[in-house]
């Protein structure tokens, strides 16, 4: 089976911020997590993000499998608090 993630740009249903393509499955997601996106490298996380919602894509072609995971994000301000709330 393949698994993909697609990691939303914040407040949109349209734009792909980061697309990830395992073997595995990827660790559980739920509304209201908060995400600390690191991309290419950088050392310093994006704004925080926190998940709006998820949606969970399946299908089949030429005989593979396919899982993908597309999380909707919306962008936060106060991190301290949030992550101690």
């Amino acid at each position: 089976m393949k698994y993909i993630l697609e990691i939303y740009e914040p407040d949109s249903a349209d734009d792909v911020l980061k697309t990830f393509e395992s073997d595995s499955p990827f660790a559980s997601m739920s509304k209201g997590d908060i995400l600390s996106p690191i991309f290419d490298g950088s050392e310093i996380p994006m704004k925080v993000q926190k998940i709006k919602n998820i949606e969970h894509i399946i299908w089949e072609a030429s005989g593979e499998t396919s899982h993908k995971i597309c999380v909707f994000t919306e962008g936060v301000d106060g991190t301290r608090e949030l992550r101690l709330a």
